[in-house]
């Protein structure tokens, strides 16, 4: 996430706004060097109100576009795949 950002607590009603970072809060001063550890867990259960699966689309016609895309799907779904995810700033589904 962006240093000059402040992610905000959201939720379905007023009484219960979920963090989308753990606490305790990194201070924006301390950013890049010191970073906010995500939610995950409320992200993955779909308690934050704001979340969308990440697609990958491929081209289904047999030839090196479709091979392409079936490597790079099966790719993100290895431990290796998961981790660039997770270091990409996205929330990992293994």
């Amino acid at each position: 996430m962006q240093c000059k950002v402040k992610a905000l607590p959201l939720g379905r009603n007023l009484e219960q706004l979920i963090p989308p970072y753990k606490a305790p809060f990194v201070p924006l001063e301390r950013c890049p060097s010191q970073r906010n550890q995500l939610n995950a867990e409320a992200f993955l259960s779909g308690e934050y109100p704001i979340t969308r699966r990440l697609f990958v689309v491929i081209k289904q016609n047999g030839q090196s576009d479709q091979e392409a895309g079936e490597a790079y799907a099966n790719l993100m779904l290895t431990e290796q795949g998961q981790q660039l995810i997770e270091k990409a700033g996205f929330v990992r589904i293994k």
